[in-house]
């Protein structure tokens, strides 16, 4: 018996040495937002205020977003009883313990789940890092919006070498602009209900932030050098088309890192334009693109990760897709329907040297689980058809094996030297096109490995 009880004490103050080296820092609910009715959340038994958003129903999207270090054990309290859940994405392999309303999991540090309960509108958890240097209101060359408060402005017109600094907990409703300009970051833990859009402009941050309720591509970045898009969260719902999550048009030296984006359009994509405000004398070629550490949920017409459809001219080189979840992808589009990721080449540009490494893409995929094709260069412009050459394939696991993979280019530009290595459907090697359900056509060189 008294082993018994020495066993008990061990334990609880191995509990409490464990809460001790975690911190978690919560932000106050905006005035006006709505708390959600069907989820409630606790961290380290701390209370973490959580909003419901979106269209309504199923469209709603549940967010709980604070900040930490160290482990953490999460409780999720629901409106009606647990029956059924899902905690994604999958790869992480947390396990839950259910008891009656109550979902607990344990995570051993900051990073973005998304989490399916019975019926109801799913759930997103944002463990953001621990802020570092936070700036302070009377900062030179900062726009500091502070915390527990909605600020709206028409517009946010950036300047060079200026920050625009949103608290945790503040809400700021307004379209965020910029052109030609060096040195500028948009940072913070809180909310933007709007969109950016920045062309011509040297190093630019956008770290932290949750950017949401916006009209139009959510954050369009024109012929922009040494970009950082970091630990941001973005989810598109007011309309269907053109809602973007993150688009790098023509753009330099561009990483996205441990981003989650749910949009009703393409979650990224990368583009080669000739219009949107910029100016046509300069550069058009996309160069050194990485997306990495990334959770995707291409929600109604949607891929997860997309070169195109808009390659108007230029280079298209050097991408490279690494250690990301597509968590879905749905809805028809101009090439017969959305995929988990694809390059979608409609216009001359020469699209070459793109790696996908390390992804994986679970069981929620309409249409297809990849496509690569060259279009005749007429569904988004009138240029005429561009080239594929040279995709490399590196340990990607599509978890639907009833999707097709699409290579296709037209009778002039074949799609050229695609390479599979150690590339996986539901769990089987794929080592030749027996293997999955290819659909080819004016494409050559496609290789497998092993």
């Amino acid at each position: 018996m008294r082993t018994i009880l020495y066993l008990f004490i061990f334990i609880g103050l191995l509990f409490t040495r464990f809460i001790s080296n975690a911190q978690v820092i919560t932000y106050p609910p905006p005035s006006g937002l709505t708390t959600s009715p069907d989820f409630s959340v606790k961290v380290n038994n701390k209370p973490i205020w959580t909003e419901s958003i979106g269209n309504g129903g199923m469209e709603n999207l549940n967010v709980a977003n604070y900040s930490a270090s160290g482990k953490q054990i999460i409780t999720v309290t629901t409106s009606s009883a647990i029956k059924k859940y899902a905690i994604l994405p999958k790869s992480r392999n947390i396990i839950g313990h259910v008891n009656g309303r109550s979902l607990t999991f344990t995570i051993s540090g900051p990073q973005k789940l998304y989490i399916e309960v019975d019926g109801l509108p799913h759930l997103a958890i944002f463990s953001n890092p621990l802020e570092k240097d936070v700036p302070k209101a009377q900062d030179k060359n900062l726009i500091f919006y502070g915390p527990g408060s909605v600020h709206t402005e028409k517009e946010i017109d950036l300047q060079s070498n200026q920050t625009i600094y949103i608290a945790g907990g503040a809400v700021v409703n307004a379209n965020i602009r910029g052109r030609n300009l060096q040195n500028v970051k948009i940072i913070g833990r809180g909310i933007l209900n709007g969109n950016v859009r920045i062309s011509g402009t040297t190093n630019l941050e956008v770290n932290g932030i949750f950017i949401r309720s916006t009209s139009g591509w959510c954050n369009t970045l024109t012929d922009c050098h040494h970009t950082l898009y970091k630990n941001v969260k973005v989810f598109s719902y007011k309309t269907v088309w053109g809602i973007d999550g993150i688009d790098p048009v023509s753009c330099k030296d561009f990483t996205i890192d441990d981003c989650f984006i749910r949009t009703r359009d393409d979650c990224i994509s990368i583009k080669s334009i000739l219009n949107h405000g910029r100016d046509t004398s300069k550069d058009i070629n996309t160069d050194s693109i990485t997306i990495k550490n990334c959770v995707l949920m291409g929600w109604s017409h949607a891929d997860g990760v997309t070169m195109g459809f808009e390659l108007q001219g230029g280079y298209a080189q050097n991408v490279l897709v690494k250690n990301c979840d597509i968590l879905s992808s749905r809805g028809q589009g101009r090439t017969g329907g959305h995929s988990a990721f694809s390059i979608v080449c409609d216009g001359p540009s020469i699209v070459r040297n793109i790696r996908f490494e390390d992804i994986r893409v679970e069981n929620a995929i309409e249409y297809k689980n990849m496509e690569l094709i060259v279009t005749e260069g007429r569904r988004y412009g009138t240029a005429g058809a561009g080239q594929i050459n040279g995709v490399y394939l590196k340990n990607i696991h599509w978890a639907n094996a009833g999707k097709p993979f699409v290579i296709a280019g037209i009778p002039t530009n074949f799609v050229e030297n695609v390479t599979f290595d150690h590339c996986y459907l539901a769990g089987k090697l794929i080592t030749s096109m027996n293997d999955a359900q290819f659909e080819t056509e004016f494409a050559k060189g496609i290789k497998f490995i092993p």
